[in-house]
């Protein structure tokens, strides 16, 4: 089951959207959490890992994904996505495009987050 939560990494904060193994309903829902938690914080505070490992997506998810990086871009300091396939690293190259920020994809949150917090 995803869930939104705030890790603490060698003193930083990070907050994680952990979509991993959701299908397109749940992965929704943890972005609409996500949102909340985020855009509650100050503007280029935030440093996000998204997890997609295993999780499912399709059209509906394409189309949640694009508004949810939409509307936390403002507050985002850095962004980094876990366990994205082939299909999941295009999705990420049009988010670039979309927000104009810089999310990077890595194979293991600890790549992410040691990434994150040189920032």
């Amino acid at each position: 089951m995803g869930s939104t939560q705030t890790l603490s990494y060698k003193g930083k904060s990070i907050v994680l959207a952990d979509v991993s193994k959701s299908g397109p309903e749940e992965a929704a829902r943890v972005f609409d959490e996500a949102i909340q938690v985020i855009t509650k914080l100050p503007l280029k505070s935030v440093l996000l890992i998204t997890d997609s490992t295993e999780a499912k997506y399709n059209q509906d998810t394409s189309n949640v994904t694009k508004r949810f990086s939409s509307t936390i871009s403002p507050h985002i300091l850095g962004s980094a996505v876990v366990g994205a396939d082939n299909l999941k690293k295009v999705m990420v190259s049009t988010l670039r495009l979309l927000t104009k920020r810089d999310i990077r994809t890595f194979d293991t949150r600890e790549q992410a987050m040691d990434w994150l917090v040189s920032l």
